[in-house]
C-alpha cells in the first residue's frame, strides 16, 4: 500500500494547467489565479485521497466536482492521467443521494466522513470558512462576487450536470459530522433552518 508521500509524489506528475486554462478562460472573472491554484490543489488531494483509499466512498464539494468535470471532459488526458496515478480509470458516480431520503443520508454521511478523512490526512479542513459556497438564493457560487459570503456555509445539494461520464458523486456544501444531519449556524442566514429540506432550493440546469 502506498503512504501517503508517494501518493502525493504520484498526483503531483500530472499536468493540471490546461484544465485551469479552459475554466479561466470560460469564467475569468470567477476562476480567478487565487481560486485555480486553491481548487487545483484540493483537486489533487482528492486524487491522493482515491489513491490511498480506493475501497472508500470519497464525497465532493460543487466547486471540486466543476474542476473533476473539466479534467473529465479532455477524455484522452483523463485516461492519460487516471492511468499514470491509479492504473485503471476513476469513474464518477452522479446518482448517489438522489434516490430517496435514505440515498440522501447516506451521501450526507460520506460527505461527513470525506471531511474527517480529508482533515486526518491532510491537516486541514476540506471546506474551509472563507472558501465560496452555493447560494441559496442565487444558485451558484459563480454568481457570487469573491467579497460575497465568504462566511457563509449552505447545504445545497446538487448533483452530477454530465451524467453520462460521471463513482462518485457532489452532495451538500456543508461541514457535516458523520454521525449527524447537516446543522446550519441560524446567525449565519436565519431563514436557513435545520432539518434541510432540499426541495426548498432552486433547480440548477
Amino acid at each position: 500500500m502506498l503512504d501517503i508521500h508517494e501518493a502525493l509524489i504520484r498526483v503531483s506528475q500530472i499536468d493540471l494547467s490546461p484544465v485551469s486554462r479552459v475554466l479561466k478562460y470560460e469564467k475569468p472573472e470567477f476562476w480567478t489565479d487565487e481560486v485555480l491554484a486553491e481548487t487545483e490543489a484540493s483537486y489533487r488531494n482528492l486524487l491522493v485521497l482515491n489513491l490511498l483509499y480506493p475501497d472508500r466512498d470519497i464525497v465532493v464539494n460543487k466547486i471540486l466536482d466543476d474542476y473533476w468535470h473539466q479534467h473529465i471532459l479532455d477524455t484522452r488526458k483523463y485516461a492519460e492521467d487516471c492511468e499514470m496515478v491509479f492504473g485503471h480509470f476513476l469513474h464518477h458516480d452522479p446518482y448517489f443521494g438522489i434516490s430517496g431520503d435514505e440515498d440522501l443520508q447516506a451521501n450526507r454521511e460520506a460527505f461527513g466522513a470525506t471531511q474527517a478523512l480529508w482533515q486526518e490526512v491532510f491537516g486541514t479542513p476540506m471546506i474551509p470558512e472563507t472558501s465560496l459556497t452555493l447560494d441559496k438564493v442565487l444558485g451558484s457560487y459563480d454568481q457570487m462576487p469573491r467579497d460575497v459570503g465568504k462566511n457563509r456555509v449552505y447545504a445545497f445539494p446538487q448533483t452530477c450536470k454530465c451524467g453520462q461520464h460521471c463513482n462518485k458523486t457532489i452532495v451538500p456544501e456543508t461541514r457535516i459530522n458523520p454521525q449527524i444531519s447537516p446543522q446550519i449556524n441560524p446567525q449565519i442566514n436565519p431563514q436557513i433552518r435545520t432539518p434541510f429540506n432540499p426541495q426548498e432550493l432552486p433547480t440548477i440546469r
